[in-house]
């Protein structure tokens, strides 16, 4: 997909204290050129970027999810789940739902919103680049 960026950030710590700088693997969707959106609202970093970043952080993880994904594919499977720490994620041939781990299905204004809903193989797409994005680093 375009405009999605895989990069590592760096968190500074508090100035005087003794931490140490914390590195981590980050997905970012970033506006094309003179677009003025608003890319933190964008669903795709709202949704997709930060559930990689959270949740999708390891190689054995994200093949986890794509062997999942490839059951789908060949409808081996249905259905599968994806519960982490920030998102749940709802696997399904005709596409993937995202809801935030912390709302439970109850909370009918904020669960299985339309933005969170995603096409099953764009999904794959992205957790695949992303999977070998992560490989580089070893």
């Amino acid at each position: 997909m375009q405009h999605i960026h895989f990069f590592y950030r760096q968190e500074l710590p508090v100035p005087g204290s003794l931490a140490k700088a914390v590195t981590y693997p980050a997905c970012e969707w970033r506006p094309p050129e003179g677009d003025s959106t608003l890319a933190t609202q964008h669903p795709l970093n709202r949704y997709v970027c930060s559930w990689l970043t959270s949740d999708m952080a390891e190689v054995s993880r994200c093949d986890e999810v794509l062997a999942a994904i490839a059951q789908l594919a060949t409808h081996a499977i249905q259905e599968w789940f994806a519960d982490g720490d920030m998102w749940c994620v709802d696997f399904k041939p005709s596409g993937v739902q995202f809801n935030p781990s912390h709302v439970g299905p109850e909370d009918t204004a904020y669960w299985n919103q339309a933005d969170g809903s995603f096409d099953l193989k764009d999904v794959q797409t992205l957790l695949q680049q992303w999977r070998d994005f992560l490989a580089q680093r070893g």
